[in-house]
């Protein structure tokens, strides 16, 4: 007789969960792992060729970079994961014993995929608290090669802005209010949701008179001409403030904020 329960038996339920997560669990390891040590290899020479440096600044590159691998790749390991437990299921004759049993295929997927609803929803926790703030420490630190980047002052990395229609992305902005500097300027100017055109600065400084910026030393493609002209001095971003609402620390462009 066929059960049209949603979830199989108590038993059956918790087996399939706790089989589901712990191989998820020990594949996310293992990749985070090997991930860490070959990316720690690469950059452990460059924290330590600081003057200052020590052991202790290694443990706390692996404590920044920890969440961020494991926020990258939780949604391989579960693939995985899944993929391992059913080949353990199938190599064990249990799927034919569940369906002995009377079990349809929804019910014995019902209880992972409850878990992996739990498992969507703590990753939304996860990536929103502790995988931004590791993000925007490692790269404000790694911007400054590694050297101590003192509380206060006032630098914030990788800032991304939306003025009207146009992404204005800034690899690192300093300063407050009227002293506000911008280093790595890009724009893209969009109209109709198409990029019309790419400017690139090396700085750009507040210009009281227009309201906006002056960008300095870059470049700009033009998609409608398909030229690239290059200047020393170029207004910008008029009507944009100096102000810190109007300049979050962001990071993807999905988030950008409207002016």
């Amino acid at each position: 007789m066929i059960n049209f329960d949603f979830l199989p038996s108590r038993q059956i339920t918790f087996y399939m969960a706790r089989l589901f997560l712990t191989r998820s669990l020990a594949v996310l390891i293992a990749l985070v792992l090997v991930l860490m040590t070959l990316d720690l290899l690469g950059e452990s020479g460059k924290i330590l060729a600081v003057p200052g440096n020590s052991e202790a600044d290694l443990w706390r590159y692996v404590g920044l970079r920890l969440p961020l691998l494991a926020a990258r790749f939780l949604p391989f390991s579960v693939l995985l994961g899944t993929l391992i437990a059913f080949t353990s299921l199938n190599q064990n004759s249990e799927v034919v014993a569940m369906k002995a049993a009377g079990l349809s295929a929804h019910q014995i997927l019902a209880p992972m995929v409850i878990v992996s609803f739990f498992v969507a929803i703590a990753t939304f926790v996860f990536n929103e608290t502790v995988v931004v703030r590791s993000q925007r420490e490692v790269t404000a630190w790694s911007n400054a090669d590694y050297r101590k980047v003192p509380p206060q002052s006032n630098v914030t990395s990788n800032v991304w802005l939306r003025a009207g229609d146009d992404l204005v992305h800034v690899d690192q902005l300093s300063g407050r209010g009227a002293r506000l500097t911008l280093q790595g300027v890009d724009i893209y100017g969009r109209s109709g949701g198409s990029v019309v055109s790419i400017t690139e600065a090396e700085s750009a400084v507040r210009d009281p008179a227009t309201n906006g910026w002056t960008l300095r030393n870059g470049r700009r493609y033009d998609a409608a001409q398909g030229v690239v002209r290059r200047f020393d001095s170029m207004a910008a971003l008029p009507g944009v403030a100096p102000t810190a609402s109007r300049w979050p620390r962001l990071s993807p462009p999905s988030a950008t904020s409207s002016t």
